[in-house]
């Protein structure tokens, strides 16, 4: 087994990882983060080579384990359920069979269809087995290293259970949301001095009746430009503007921030320096700090000197071979589907360790520290403490074959208690998988 296999192994459970942290920064409805399965590795070796230029790759993971808390209730009302996971997946890419990325036209496209079933005799449970599509478009063009174009589209569809056990089916949360992006990339002279500019649209879409007011669409423009004043490191400025805008002004449901008028639209500003890159050659650094103003049209916006700062900072240490420790912090607002906007201060953690005897282990733990504003008839903050934990070990019995265990926590503490169906404000939920996975 090759550096290179171990390598993939370990970016296709950091993605894991990383879809979940995403999932939880888009609100308190999130859809059902905890909910996805594991992310097949691909191996390049492997695949059915359809022309000089285009592998076929497929595989599929089978997942059975339990959920403690289907419905994200406080303890004492609290449901769990044992749960199985199947999901297969195809991928075509021109990545060649050692790995390498083509030099111009690199093309990746990947579809995988998630089945979830509860295995229970509450039938308030078993509706909830759903079908989750995903669908993920990369292309980009380089030319000769200084100029790149690129193209990507991700979809995703996810289902989730409601924060009470109603047993009506149009009260589960079904969110779509799909991520275009288009870039280009400028860099002159060896590299040293290097320019993005990002087009990015996201649509954001429930099919959740009680939910509707909160389907929008976000439009940004980033600009990115760095100077690179050391071999690995580099200097930057950034700024991102955004416009937010919902779908469904005229629904008055519980989503509303300010009446039966809509919600907000707003016009998110962030404009950033810092510095990124290595500092030794086993430390690595990215800090950042700006201006940040949500601006929204109406109500509660960001405001004072810590709501208008943003501030990211993260540090990875590799102490030995094929080890990796990871510290981030953030502050941050960002846009929410129950009222305007939310502050959120975190940190986080990880350790990743991968060995030569194809095993895979990785555990991330963070906690954030969120502010609402802008709920429908309050002006007093809703505070909600969350903390997540992962932990993943997988072992692959053969470049095309693995078994491994997963552990997902989550844990909200708030003091918001509305009179509504939408609460999901207080819980504790863990579940535990084990797997086995088959990759071509």
């Amino acid at each position: 087994m090759t550096l290179r296999y171990l390598s993939l192994c370990a970016v296709a459970t950091g993605l894991l990882f990383a879809r979940v942290s995403f999932a939880q920064q888009m609100g308190p409805v999130s859809g059902g983060s905890l909910a996805a399965g594991a992310v097949a590795p691909i191996l390049p070796s492997n695949g059915v080579q359809l022309s000089d230029g285009a592998l076929l790759h497929g595989g599929i993971s089978v997942e059975g384990g339990y959920d403690s808390n289907i419905f994200y209730t406080n303890d004492s009302t609290r449901l769990g359920s044992a749960v199985l996971r199947v999901t297969p997946f195809v991928d075509l890419t021109n990545t060649a069979r050692n790995g390498e990325v083509p030099s111009g036209l690199f093309f990746d496209l990947r579809a995988s269809l998630g089945y979830r079933e509860y295995l229970s005799s509450n039938s308030n449970i078993t509706r909830l087995r759903a079908f989750t599509p995903t669908a993920n478009v990369n292309i980009e063009h380089n030319s000769n290293g200084t100029l790149a174009l690129g193209f990507s589209d991700t979809y995703v569809r996810v289902q989730d259970a409601p924060y009470t056990e109603t047993g009506v089916n149009d009260d589960i949360i079904i969110r779509n949301d799909n991520i275009a992006l288009a870039q280009l990339r400028w860099s002159p002279g060896g590299g040293r001095l290097q320019s993005i500019l990002r087009l990015t649209n996201t649509l954001d879409w429930f099919d959740t009746a009680a939910l509707k007011a909160g389907n929008s669409m976000t439009n940004e423009a980033m600009v990115d430009v760095s100077w690179r004043w050391l071999p690995k490191t580099a200097l930057y400025l950034q700024v991102r503007q955004g416009y937010v805008v919902y779908l469904n002004n005229d629904d008055a449901s519980g989503l509303v921030a300010n009446g039966a008028d809509g919600k907000n639209s707003s016009f998110p500003l962030r404009a950033v320096i810092g510095i990124r890159g290595l500092i030794t050659e086993k430390t690595s650094i990215s800090l950042g700090l700006g201006y940040q103003n949500a601006f929204y049209s109406s109500g509660a916006t960001t405001g004072g000197f810590w709501g208008s700062t943003t501030a990211a900072g993260e540090l990875v240490i590799l102490p030995i071979f094929a080890t990796k420790i990871t510290f981030g912090v953030h502050h941050d607002f960002q846009n929410s589907v129950v009222g305007n906007f939310f502050y959120d201060d975190g940190a986080y953690a990880s350790l990743a360790h991968q060995t030569v005897a194809r095993l895979v282990g990785q555990l991330w733990a963070g906690y954030d520290h969120r502010r609402y504003y802008g709920l429908p008839g309050s002006t007093d903050a809703r505070i909600d403490d969350l903390i997540q934990a992962t932990a993943s070990v997988d072992f692959y019995l053969k470049p095309w074959a693995y078994v491994g265990l997963s552990y997902m926590l989550a844990h909200n503490s708030s003091d918001y208690l509305p009179n509504m169906n939408l609460s999901g404000t207080n819980y504790t939920k863990h579940q535990i998988f084990a797997r086995v996975g088959f990759t071509y």
